[in-house]
């Protein structure tokens, strides 16, 4: 197994989200260059396959927030990871009379209409991929996290890794509750901690995002303060 050089994350993030060229390799194109990319926010994980309409919300008055392909847009540092985040507050338009519940958050190409999904994420605060869990062969499966910190009821989604395959009874970016805790090992549940738990009928191993899905309702304005949107390229 291979992975790309920190300097090749770097170029590739800053080629894509602050349109920078990269030398001898890419140029940011001449003619008529993408100058907005743009948030939209989502029922549930519009997956690896969707675009920017999948599963996206409808709630009265939405509608996508375009951020500039500027490093005023969008901020990329470090290396081993690199990251790029969101530079500064980004506010969508106020709910009107018909709500939702927002779980995923996505980064496009169009203002409207299906675009290219570039990368998507949960609401709230990410586990990320250091929180990596292995599960073997259980009913109810159960998660071994090491270094984690769940609390019953917490919402979690899980994502593969580059290394692991989800074991089968568990749908990648699915919202779970956390049934239950001993110690680093947890299980999950599909509603509430008293919900149905979750079966597993094969091993396997990924990572853990804990979210904070955000239900929104007439006259609340969904926001991400800076940094609050986050793209890790490992």
């Amino acid at each position: 197994m291979a992975s790309f050089t920190n300097g090749t994350e770097s170029a590739l993030l800053s080629l894509i989200f602050t349109a920078t060229n990269w030398a001898n390799i890419a140029d940011n194109t001449a003619t008529a260059p993408l100058a907005n990319l743009f948030v939209s926010l989502h029922t549930a994980d519009p997956g690896e396959a969707g675009s920017q309409t999948t599963n996206e919300t409808a709630y009265t008055s939405y509608a996508r927030q375009s951020v500039a392909r500027t490093t005023g847009g969008f901020t990329v540092s470090g290396s081993d990871p690199t990251q790029v985040v969101n530079a500064a507050t980004i506010t969508f338009p106020q709910c009107g009379v018909t709500g939702a519940t927002l779980t995923h958050w996505g980064i496009g190409t169009l203002v409207s209409g299906a675009g290219v999904l570039l990368a998507s994420g949960v609401i709230g605060p990410t586990a990320g991929p250091t929180l990596d869990f292995t599960c073997s062969l259980a009913s109810p499966g159960s998660l071994t996290v090491p270094g984690s910190a769940f609390s019953v009821n917490d919402q979690v989604s899980c994502y593969h890794s580059p290394v692991g395959t989800l074991p089968t009874g568990i749908t990648e970016g699915t919202v779970y509750f956390v049934g239950t805790v001993t110690g680093i090992a947890i299980t999950l549940s599909t509603t509430t901690a008293n919900g149905t738990p979750v079966n597993t009928s094969t091993v396997g191993a990924g990572w853990l995002a804990k979210q904070t899905p955000l239900a929104v309702a007439n006259l609340i304005t969904p926001s991400f303060a800076a940094s609050a949107l986050k793209i890790v390229a490992d």
